[in-house]
């Protein structure tokens, strides 16, 4: 009788935790609606190709990314798969990678004195870039990030 029970026991603790597992868990932070956010990078005068380009939202509530292409143009996407990005005030890094891929996975050695970004690295930190943007309820498609 103690082994019937015991196995009961173990066979309903099994089928509350499968149970358990089939549920998706409590809810993930909001997802706000995102609009049309493009722009270019450009420094001194010239467009910067593959730069890292992220949009931290002032409230805390989204971060948008991107990253430019030979021209300098971006695209932000927003919750990994939302193009666009949520209206409201950002606050913009901007980094740029001195590191080349010479074959798929694989990186060109890095080159004496290190790797040197093309633009100044205070625009890669959150506390000292000065590019601020307003995406309002419309949409931007034209944001020019111009580094000096």
């Amino acid at each position: 009788m103690r082994q019937s029970i015991s196995l009961l026991v173990v066979t309903l603790a099994a089928a509350f935790a499968f149970v358990g597992c089939s549920d998706s868990g409590p809810p993930g932070p909001e997802q706000l609606p995102t609009v049309p956010a493009s722009g270019t990078v450009m420094y001194r005068g010239t467009p910067i190709g593959n730069a890292s380009v992220s949009f931290q939202r002032s409230d805390g509530k989204a971060v948008s990314v991107a990253t430019t292409g030979a021209d300098g143009k971006f695209s932000l996407m927003t919750y990994g798969d939302k193009a666009g990005a949520p209206a409201g005030d950002y606050r913009v890094t901007v980094a740029v990678s001195g590191a080349v891929e010479i074959e798929p996975g694989v990186l060109a050695p890095e080159p004496p004195g290190g790797f040197q970004s093309p633009i100044p690295l205070r625009y890669a930190d959150p506390t000292q870039t000065d590019l601020v943007v307003n995406i309002p309820e419309a949409g931007n498609t034209s944001i020019t990030l111009d580094l000096k």
